[in-house]
C-alpha cells in the first residue's frame, strides 16, 4: 500500500523532468530567434579615446554642483524637523518623511557618482562612446541622461526582461 509521501516523490522527478524539457524547448526557440534576426550584443571593440570634450565636461560639472546643492538643501530639510511630537499618528508621519528624505538623498548620491564617472570618462576622452558597443551615444540622450554608457540599442538589449517558461 503507498502512502501519499510515496506518490509525491514519484511525482516530483517526473515534475521537474516536464519542466526541463520545457525550458529546453524554449531555450532552443529562443536561440533559434537570436540567429535568424542577429540580435545580439556585438563584442567589444578596443578604439583609441577622443580629444576631450570641454563643454561636455562643463555640463557634466554643473550638474554635479547642482545635485550636490540639492544633496545639501535635503539635508538641511532633515535636520530642521522636529524628532519626536505628542501623538503616534504624529511620529508615525514623522517616519514617513523621514524615510522619503533618506530615499531621496540615496538617489542623490547615486546620480552624483555615475555624474563622477561620466566626468572620468569625459576627462579621458570617453565620453558619449557607447561602453557595449563602442558607436557614439546619440545628443538626444545624453541630454536627458548625461551619465549614460550605453547607447538606446545596448541599453534596451541589457533591461530585456528574459521569458522564464512554466510547466503546465
Amino acid at each position: 500500500m503507498s502512502t501519499n509521501g510515496d506518490v509525491k516523490k514519484k511525482l516530483e522527478p517526473q515534475a521537474l523532468m516536464r519542466r526541463v524539457k520545457v525550458a529546453a524547448r524554449t531555450a532552443k526557440k529562443s536561440a533559434k530567434a537570436v540567429i535568424a534576426t542577429k540580435h545580439t550584443l556585438a563584442p567589444p571593440v578596443e578604439i583609441e579615446p577622443r580629444p576631450v570634450d570641454v563643454l561636455a565636461l562643463r555640463a557634466l560639472q554643473k550638474e554635479r554642483r547642482r545635485l550636490l546643492e540639492e544633496l545639501r538643501r535635503q539635508e538641511m530639510l532633515a535636520q530642521d524637523r522636529p524628532t519626536t511630537g505628542n501623538h503616534m499618528a504624529d511620529d508615525a508621519s514623522e517616519v514617513e518623511a523621514q524615510a522619503k528624505s533618506l530615499a531621496l538623498r540615496r538617489h542623490l548620491e547615486g546620480m552624483i557618482k555615475e555624474i563622477d564617472r561620466a566626468i572620468a570618462r569625459a576627462e579621458k576622452g570617453m565620453y558619449g562612446i557607447c561602453e557595449r558597443c563602442k558607436n557614439p551615444i546619440a545628443e538626444e540622450r545624453l541630454k536627458v541622461m548625461p551619465a549614460a554608457t550605453l547607447c538606446i540599442e545596448c541599453a534596451k538589449l541589457q533591461t530585456r526582461p528574459m521569458k522564464v517558461a512554466t510547466a503546465v
